[in-house]
């Protein structure tokens, strides 16, 4: 799947946003044949990004939109059956999470921009060696960058408990910043999150702490965000520790505590 170019773009109730990967022999026309018959399936194309595999094979990348009420299993098998097609991955971005590749570019209703993770890890490094209270203001700034992010996410589309946990674990793997895995009790504001390739664990390298801060915060702004109260995140568990994933807890903040001095919170 192409995600380098994955944006979160806006939502629309009537159709989805489709992904196919298709490996495909290059022979003359087979591009035309596989967009020609995309076209009569009334896949409209968003986006498409061809890689040469070998000297015979290619792989067509392409985002569609698509009605609801499209048999995405049965479109699959048909693309795979044209004769040029050998093999077709496809998912779903049930948010519709891509944007047109513009300048300048746009990321949750923002500008944005594509940076290597490495460089975002060297600011973290810089700031944990060498400020006071590094964590604390790691995890104000994710404070700031998860409440934007809900706050977008609630001005373009229905955010509700069914959905506000799937929401932001697909804008985490549209940016590449991890995968999620979210068990968040919207009566008692209680629970966990677990990532998995967390970007910034996986370029930091060995550490006797954890150095997430900055993705606790930004789950705690979220999920402040969305459910109206004060909402402590903390890490207890990290990559860069040794451990397989990371692990964050999910507990309500103190009563009068505000957001903004609460850093990580206290595990319950």
């Amino acid at each position: 799947m192409v995600r380098d170019l994955c944006m979160f773009a806006g939502f629309n109730e009537d159709s989805r946003i489709v992904w196919f990967k298709i490996t495909y022999s290059k022979e003359p026309g087979s591009l035309s044949l596989i967009t020609d018959f995309l076209e009569k399936e009334n896949a409209f194309i968003k986006f498409g990004h061809i890689d040469n595999i070998t000297h015979d094979k290619g792989e067509y990348s392409i985002f569609t939109e698509l009605k609801k009420d499209v048999d995405i299993e049965d479109l699959a098998r048909k693309i795979e059956g044209l004769e040029v097609v050998s093999t077709v991955e496809h998912g779903i971005s049930e948010f519709g999470m891509i944007y047109s590749v513009d300048f300048p570019l746009n990321v949750i209703g923002v500008r944005g921009v594509m940076a290597r993770a490495l460089t975002i890890v060297d600011i973290i490094k810089t700031l944990n060696q060498s400020v006071p209270h590094a964590e604390g203001l790691l995890t104000l700034s994710g404070l700031r960058g998860g409440s934007h992010a809900a706050k977008y996410f609630k001005s373009i589309m229905p955010i509700n408990d069914s959905n506000f946990a799937s929401m932001l674990a697909e804008l985490y793997r549209a940016v590449g910043w991890g995968i999620l895995e979210i068990d968040c009790d919207p009566e008692t504001y209680e629970g966990k999150i677990v990532v998995k390739d967390s970007f910034i664990a996986d370029v930091y390298g060995g550490s006797d702490q954890p150095v997430c801060a900055f993705m606790s915060g930004y789950f705690a702004g979220y999920l402040t965000e969305y459910f109206g109260k004060n909402i402590s995140v903390r890490e207890v568990s990290c990559k860069a520790t040794g451990k397989s994933v990371c692990e964050h807890i999910i507990s309500l903040a103190p009563t009068n505590t505000n957001q903004e001095h609460q850093l990580r919170g206290e595990i319950k």
